[in-house]
């Protein structure tokens, strides 16, 4: 594991391969609230785990030890997708934004799988807590993470899964990725160009545009070329066991730890969500309002609330 002090970004560098974009969230989102900035303004630490072969990066913000809380993004997504929330999560605890291998800084492999997903986000937890970590993974995230608990559960305190589609047949969100698998990455001109091209998946009417431009500002890498998106185009391959990669057929009763969903209120998945849940005593689901799928975008201070009150219960 390695990990160094990050301080607060400087406007005049452009991203590269090794780093997210140190450009000042003012100057990407001007009309965002002073809260988000701020939180972007935070010092916070760069670290690596090395896992099956593969560098597994984080980011951390809060004290140097103690127990640890994760944070998984979702399927095409990254570490910065979380970093606002992150930064405000539990001051007191040790706050982790982690890259699955083939997205964000984290590196590449031959094949990628629901194991493999699973084995990086215990070693990240592990290696970065004192204590059994809490671990919340959207969307993908928190369909490996629902894998991962059948294992690992026991070494976590509890998961959190935030729109994730861990029941029956819901439809996998990242699902279309699988279509362009294996074709080359465009790559764009320009910095604007390739901003302006960014799309939710599944897609969505956001209107938190300051929150949607820096996670697509930060998902981007200047090559020879032109601007490319961080992530591996093989992440959801056809033909390579892509449905089960982005499934979870178990039962999160088997999980070895407590466990919680959130939903965003008019997610697509919610109805069936409320249906699973419907006759469950002391149901674990919560929701949203008037957030979708990308709950962290549509309403990150309501999400902020919602995971910083169930962090603060006993599991």
């Amino acid at each position: 594991m390695t990990s160094k002090l990050r301080e607060s970004p400087a406007p005049e560098r452009a991203p590269d391969a090794a780093t997210y974009s140190p450009t000042s969230s003012r100057e990407v989102a001007p009309s965002a609230p002073d809260w988000f900035h701020d939180a972007l303004a935070m010092p916070f630490e760069t670290g690596s785990v090395h896992v099956c072969g593969v560098d597994i990066s984080y980011l951390a913000w809060g004290p140097p030890s103690g127990s640890s809380t994760v944070l998984v993004h979702g399927g095409a997504a990254h570490a910065m997708w979380w970093a606002p929330l992150a930064a405000l999560l539990d001051p007191t605890r040790r706050v982790i934004a982690m890259d699955l291998s083939g997205h964000g800084l984290s590196g590449r492999r031959d094949a990628y799988s629901a194991d493999l997903w699973s084995e990086e986000i215990a070693a990240v937890a592990l290696a970065t807590s004192d204590g059994p970590p809490t671990i919340i993974g959207h969307s993908l995230g928190g369909i490996v993470l629902s894998h991962g608990a059948q294992t690992h559960g026991h070494l976590f305190e509890r998961i959190v899964l935030v729109d994730s589609p861990v029941w029956g047949a819901a439809p996998a969100p990242e699902g279309a990725l699988a279509r362009v698998s294996g074709r080359p990455q465009r790559a764009y001109p320009d910095l604007a160009t390739a901003v302006n091209r960014f799309r939710l998946l599944p897609m969505q009417a956001c209107a938190n545009h300051p929150h949607v431009d820096p996670v697509a500002h930060h998902g981007l890498v200047l090559g020879t070329d032109g601007w490319r998106w961080r992530f591996d185009p093989e992440i959801f391959a056809l033909g390579r066991g892509a449905h089960q990669l982005v499934r979870f057929s178990g039962d999160l009763d088997a999980s070895g730890c407590p466990w919680s969903v959130v939903m965003g209120g008019r997610s697509y998945l919610a109805g069936a969500a409320r249906r699973t849940f419907a006759s469950r005593r002391g149901s674990p689901l919560r929701f949203v309002p008037d957030a979708a799928h990308h709950v962290m975008l549509d309403q990150p201070l309501a999400l902020l609330e919602n995971l910083q009150d169930l962090l603060a219960t006993q599991p």
